[in-house]
């Protein structure tokens, strides 16, 4: 069981950069093994956009997905 436990504590790993970088724009990754989840920072808040490592894209909230990152966070940030 204790195995199992780790396993599942394994699978989801976060980096928090602003931490480290103070005003960065992706303030923290989570790693959930195909996906990763990003929390951007905008002037007005925040928001979550995703990266798929299987198809090598990233998508925003609006369900608008490319292959580069710089577009979904200026659709994120408007």
């Amino acid at each position: 069981m204790l195995a199992f436990s780790y396993a599942l504590l394994a699978s989801s790993f976060t980096t928090y950069q602003a931490f480290v970088f103070p005003g960065a724009t992706i303030e923290a990754r989570i790693d959930k093994g195909l996906i990763v989840e990003m929390i951007v920072g905008c002037p007005s808040g925040a928001g979550i956009i995703t990266y798929s490592k299987a198809e090598g894209i990233y998508c925003g909230p609006d369900f608008a997905c490319s292959r580069s990152i710089e577009p979904v966070i200026e659709r994120l940030c408007r």
